[in-house]
């Protein structure tokens, strides 16, 4: 599966095209989208919550249900090619910002269903700037 790189508007394809679905997916508030409303990440019920345990693992369900591979209303949702196995949190500048590392699984023919070939691969989210 190939795409376009959104900064350099060159073709982008293998890990580097789902670090960058990643990105757009978590970066996309839900609802935000006209025909997609299901697209994207709730980030904003967490936005000036407290940084404790229950808190980091609201995001963290968050997280992994905007990435989970679905179907709603015959509009593909998700990144099938990144299965997510572990979610870690990592302070980041400013103070009072998390960053969150994605570590899982890639399958370069996830789209299509095929799951025998895969690599370890871990994605880091920065917090958008102010």
């Amino acid at each position: 599966m190939s795409g376009i790189d959104a900064r350099t508007f060159k073709v982008l394809d293998g890990w580097e095209h789902v670090a960058q679905s990643l990105d757009l997916i978590l970066s996309t508030l839900v609802g935000e989208r006209v025909m997609r409303r299901a697209f994207g990440f709730d980030g904003t019920a967490m936005q000036d919550r407290p940084m404790n345990a229950v808190e980091i693992t609201n995001a963290f369900m968050a997280i992994a249900e905007a990435i989970e591979p679905r179907f709603v209303n015959g509009h593909q949702y998700g990144e099938p090619r990144f299965d997510l196995v572990r979610v870690t949190p990592k302070r980041a500048e400013p103070a009072g910002l998390i960053e969150f590392e994605l570590q899982g699984l890639y399958y370069p023919r996830g789209h299509l269903g095929d799951f025998t070939v895969f690599e370890p691969k871990t994605h880091s989210l920065s917090p958008a700037p102010g």
